[in-house]
Order: structure tokens, then sequence, then C-alpha cells
């Protein structure tokens, strides 16, 4: 009698497992197919306009720069291979220092407007942008 129960009690719980598991695996598999055709961005990418972004892409030799290649715009890097950014975030010692050592020079902030103005690489912005106090960063007005 208690290995009936047991025996029921396994295959019972192979059931409700595969009716849970068995719709949630083909959504999943759904999704994946879906995003297989379009720009998968990172959380920190999502953050950089994308003129920005596709000139990041194009310096890396990615391929991913053909998809936004109708939003790129004129990007100016100087000979250091930084550009003049609007960073909007809160504005905190800890961040302005990160910015700094990711070989930023910072122009102007202002914390009422939460946005540093700075010289920063190309190829560090990334990396900037994935800090959770950053919102986004897009060029600098001139």
């Amino acid at each position: 009698m208690r290995t009936a129960r047991s025996v029921f009690f396994v295959v019972f719980c192979a059931g409700a497992a595969a009716a849970v598991g068995m719709p949630a695996l083909r959504a999943q598999r759904n999704v994946s197919i879906g995003n297989q055709s379009r720009d998968v961005r990172t959380v920190a990418q999502s953050k950089i306009a994308p003129r920005v972004l596709s000139e990041i892409y194009r310096r890396r030799g990615d391929t991913r720069q053909h998809a936004l290649a109708a939003e790129r715009g004129v990007v100016q890097v100087d000979r250091h291979g930084r550009v003049l950014v609007d960073v909007r975030a809160d504005i905190k010692p800890a961040l302005e220092k990160k910015m700094k050592a990711l070989g930023g020079l910072i122009v102007s902030a202002s914390i009422p407007s939460r946005s540093i103005v700075s010289w920063m690489p190309l190829t560090m912005l990334e990396r900037l942008a994935a800090d959770p106090g950053v919102t986004t960063i897009d060029l600098a007005a001139h």
C-alpha cells in the first residue's frame, strides 16, 4: 500500500511538472526565435543614444552597426578617441571618479539638471552606461 502511494505521488509530480514546464519552455523558445531577427541590446547599450552606439559598433567592426545605420549621425571623435557626451545621471563623487578612471575629462556638471558633460573615450561608454546611476548617454550640444 505504501509503495503504491509513493509511485502514485511520483507520477503525479512528474505530470504536474510537465504541465507547468512545457508551456514555459515553448514561450521561452518563441521569444528567443523572435529576438534573432532584431538587434538585441544589453541594458547598458540601451542607455546609449543610437548614433553613439552605432559609432561604437563601427569602430569595433561589429556587424550590428548595420541595423543602426539609418539612425547614425555625425559623431565627432577627437584624436584621443574621445567624444563629447552628455551623461544624464545622479551626480555623485563616485560617478565622477569612475568617469575619470575610465579616461574621461569632465567639462561641467549640473546637479539640478542631472547632467555631466564630459569628453569620454568612445570605447568606455558601455562600461560607464553599466553604472546603475546613469540613465542616458548622448552627444553633448556644442
